[in-house]
Parts: structure tokens; C-alpha cells; sequence
């Protein structure tokens, strides 16, 4: 797991993925900066204390946008992986793989509905999970990085694997090495909740998956 770690930050100098990190870098900046916007627009539209308990909503208001960013930014990253889904694959396929076929082809449509509904579950699982975060200390980071590793490691595998693979297929072979997929989707959650790197998590995920994939599926044929 390690390696493909390793394999996947030393190709972030590849010029060709310059394009997608620099979406990625624009699509984060803009989840933070619409979530953070939502955030002081109903405080301030809510803000008749007066006085200094405004102020003092302003530093809850910052509280909550440093929260809710951390809470729901692993899920809105997958979403923004579908948009270059093909370029960062083509990019670590023609450097650690070069003798593999065209990829299945794939509607650009089918893989932003698949990560539209992906952000949907996940925003759904981490507003019900929200109480246990604000007020579990310890276990909160335990469920925080379960769950979500959870979701992102079966979201990303599904993702890079039906380019190669008919979805049937890849569910099978995901649900065949959940333990791996598990711990590789747990690895990305903890890259999404670090600051600036997390700014080219999508990038950095879809690679890192790619990897594991092709580990993962050529280690069934063992």
C-alpha cells in the first residue's frame, strides 16, 4: 500500500497532471469557500443579538465552517475526482503501466451522476454521524475515519475499476478484498483531512486507487 503511496506523490510533477491538480486545487477551494458562504450567511441573516454575542457568533460561525469543512470535504472530493477520472488514469497508466488496452469506455456522464450520488450518501452518513463528532472526543475520530473510510475506499475502487472492468465486476472483486479496499480508503480520508495537501486529494486519490487496483486485481490471478 506503501508503495503505491509512493508511486502516486512522485508523479504529482508529471505535466500531465498539472490540468487535473490545478481543477482539483480550483474545485476544493470552491467547496470550502461555498460551504464557509452558507455558513455566515445564516448566522449573519440570524445575527440580532447585538453587540458582542454577535462577535461571538462570528467565532462559532468559524468554529463550524473549520468543522463542517473537515466533516464533508472527503465526500465532495470524489465528486470532483469525476472530472478527470480518464486524464489522471491515462497519466499513471502510461508511466506504471504501459502495456495495458484502452480503458472500457465510459460515459463522462455515468461517472458524474455515480459522483454526485457518492457526495449525496456521504453527506447523508456524516449529518447523522455529526453528533457523535461534536460530542464523543476519541471515538469521534475513530468513527469519523471508519466511516468515511469506508465509503471513499469502496467509492474510489468502484471508480477506477470500471474503467477496466463491467461494474459487476468490480463490485465483486471490491467486496472480495474489502479488508484492502478498507484500509486504502481510510489512508485517503486521512489525506483529505490534511490541510493544503487535501487541496489535491482528488488527484492524489484516484492515482493512489489505480495503484491498488491494479495490485488488488492482479493479485486475484495468483
Amino acid at each position: 500500500m506503501f508503495s503505491a503511496l509512493t508511486a502516486t506523490l512522485g508523479q504529482l510533477s508529471d505535466p500531465r497532471l498539472r490540468n487535473p491538480i490545478i481543477l482539483s486545487v480550483i474545485g476544493s477551494l470552491a467547496t470550502i469557500f461555498l460551504l464557509g458562504a452558507a455558513v455566515w450567511f445564516v448566522l449573519d441573516f440570524f445575527a440580532f443579538f447585538g453587540g458582542w454575542l454577535d462577535e461571538l457568533a462570528a467565532w462559532v460561525a468559524s468554529l463550524i465552517v473549520v468543522i463542517l469543512g473537515l466533516v464533508f470535504f472527503p465526500g465532495a472530493s470524489n465528486a470532483i475526482s469525476s472530472l478527470f477520472l480518464d486524464s489522471v488514469s491515462g497519466a499513471v497508466e502510461a508511466k506504471h503501466y504501459p502495456t495495458l488496452g484502452p480503458a472500457r469506455p465510459q460515459p463522462l456522464s455515468e461517472a458524474i451522476l455515480e459522483g454526485l450520488r457518492f457526495l449525496a450518501i456521504t453527506v447523508a452518513v456524516n449529518i447523522l454521524l455529526l453528533p457523535v463528532y461534536l460530542l464523543v472526543p476519541g471515538l469521534n475520530i475513530v468513527i469519523f475515519y471508519g466511516a468515511n473510510g469506508y465509503l471513499l475506499g469502496r467509492e474510489f475502487f468502484e471508480m477506477v475499476a470500471m474503467r477496466r472492468m463491467e461494474p459487476a465486476e468490480a463490485k465483486a472483486l471490491r467486496k472480495r478484498k474489502s479488508g484492502a479496499v478498507f484500509i486504502s480508503g481510510v489512508l485517503i480520508a486521512a489525506i483529505m483531512t490534511i490541510p493544503i495537501l487535501n487541496l489535491a486529494g482528488p488527484v492524489i486519490a484516484t492515482a493512489f486507487m489505480l495503484h491498488r487496483f491494479e495490485y488488488l486485481r492482479n493479485d486475484m490471478k495468483k
